[in-house]
């Protein structure tokens, strides 16, 4: 299964995703440390989007990652 995470701070959530076969294929995350965590944590990981409301369609094309299974996020307080 392949995963947009949102909210996705150091990858907590991603991590237990990863576990449960879930192979994360964009984050979106606006903190910069948590940012530099994500990219070290999976380098292959191209996109990690700055603002939710980036995230549409045309940044995400069809067929750029296969289908998206599910959309998952830790939303902030």
């Amino acid at each position: 299964m392949k995963a947009i995470s949102l909210f996705s701070g150091v990858g907590g959530l991603d991590l237990a995703a990863e576990a449960a076969g879930i192979e994360p294929v964009l984050f979106c995350e606006i903190e910069p440390y948590a940012v530099s965590i994500l990219r070290k944590r999976w380098p292959d990981v191209p996109m990690i989007l700055d603002d939710v409301r980036k995230l549409t369609k045309e940044v995400v094309p069809d067929g750029s990652h296969g289908t998206i299974d599910i959309v998952y996020g830790g939303f902030p307080q």
